[in-house]
């Protein structure tokens, strides 16, 4: 038998938003079918037919500042407004059309909108409400040709009246840094979500993101049975100089935090404002670890099969063994017995809530020369802790934070805030 194969391997970038990033490890591509069988009593099961259909990707970022910003947009940073209960996680937008012209002797058409940025070939777009009947429909891009103009996959015809709107969905693409075996494709995913959200590791040996996991379905302008409708493949090319300029190795940070647990958000972080009790500035044993766990409800018809995943909650939890001056056993015994939660010790009965009469804010910092973040927890209590009586062991073991919901005019808050450079 010959063993003369070809082996294809090598690393990729993944762009996302117009953002591209590399990765601390592999991006996984799972093909996810879920088969209904069809069985008879005297035969068993004669067949299995097709219930639905999705692809997983998953991958660790790099890590890098733009990495943070860009994976905890969506939930985690002030500037945003938080997914609600009920919100679908993916995005369609939509973008007017000012112009259209002739492209490739009139095989083609390049329309003009107010940016093309996150724009990708290979990504389709839909066109609707031009008065030029054969404008309107979906169409693959086929160049980025401007920071204004996209070249489509659609013959020209003339320059209408009402040029209508582009339609579009958020894209996922795997983008092969180099060619091997002269077989490489560049992946695209037509519609996709980020629907696993990364862990964060905080102290001096880790880089902070962990995985992140995106959901791709089936585009909703194709039909579910059109070769592109999930993913795009094209021809390999190199990476661009803008691709590539996005990673910035000496933005990942490995530090340990600073932490305060406190009941009031103080404005600055230094020794002459100190948080007041319970806990002022503290360290760690191990760093701390934050955990994003977002709950999600697939939505799924007959006739298409999952067609949506709507949001349903971000719960957060901050684990960390505290050490230091301030964290006494006394201390400790005062978290373990929620002596402040809910005013006196009512944290403690059953039934009661574990929100604190004023609400107790744990504030975790990772900062050096050139920058600092923030993650805020505005709303916490202590859900889990233990103490150690031993000759090696340190007296107070790890401490879980739970995050609590909070509203204001009945309006919800966010759970975790983050401010990122």
């Amino acid at each position: 038998m010959s063993c003369d194969c070809t082996v294809i391997s090598g690393p990729a970038l993944v762009g996302w938003q117009g953002y591209w990033t590399r990765t601390k490890g592999d991006v996984a591509i799972t093909k996810e079918t879920t088969l209904s069988p069809v069985t008879v009593d005297s035969a068993g099961i004669t067949d299995q037919r097709v219930n639905l259909v999705r692809h997983t990707v998953s991958f660790t970022p790099a890590g890098t500042l733009g990495d943070m910003t860009q994976f905890l947009n969506r939930y985690a940073l002030g500037a945003t407004a938080e997914h609600q209960p009920g919100q679908s996680l993916f995005t369609w937008a939509t973008l007017a059309i000012t112009a259209y012209a002739t492209a490739d002797a009139g095989a083609a058409t390049t329309i003009t909108v107010s940016s093309t940025a996150g724009f990708v070939v290979g990504q389709y777009v839909t066109i609707s409400g031009s008065n030029v009947a054969g404008y309107n429909g979906t169409w693959r891009i086929s160049a980025v040709t401007s920071s204004t103009q996209l070249k489509l996959a659609v013959a020209y015809i003339s320059s209408p009246a009402t040029p209508g709107s582009l339609r579009y969905s958020d894209t996922l693409v795997i983008h092969p840094l180099f060619e091997s075996g002269g077989t490489e494709k560049i992946i695209t995913f037509q519609n996709v979500a980020l629907t696993g959200l990364p862990t964060l590791t905080l102290n001096a040996t880790d880089t902070i993101l962990g995985a992140v996991t995106f959901t791709a379905i089936y585009h909703r302008s194709l039909e579910a049975d059109d070769a592109a409708s999930l993913v795009d493949y094209r021809a390999w090319s190199a990476p661009t100089s803008t691709q590539l300029a996005f990673f910035a190795p000496e933005s990942i940070k490995t530090l340990p935090p600073s932490i305060r647990y406190a009941t009031v958000n103080a404005n600055a972080w230094t020794p002459s404002d100190p948080a007041p009790a319970p806990w002022k500035d503290f360290c760690t044993a191990n760093g701390a670890t934050i955990n994003l766990s977002l709950s999600t409800n697939d939505h799924v018809t007959d006739s298409c099969g999952l067609v949506d995943i709507k949001f349903t909650e971000l719960a957060v939890t901050v684990t960390a063994q505290p050490v230091g001056e301030l964290m006494t056993d006394e201390e400790i015994q005062k978290i373990l017995n929620q002596q402040n939660s809910g005013g006196s010790y009512t944290g403690r009965l059953r039934g009661r809530s574990m929100k604190a009469a004023t609400a107790m804010q744990l504030w975790l910092r990772v900062e050096d020369d050139d920058d600092t973040l923030d993650f805020k927890l505005p709303s916490t209590a202590v859900s889990a802790g233990g103490s150690v009586y031993g000759i090696t062991s340190m007296r107070n073991s790890d401490l879980t934070w739970q995050s609590l919901r909070t509203y204001t005019g009945g309006v919800r808050n966010r759970v975790i805030e983050a401010v990122i450079p």
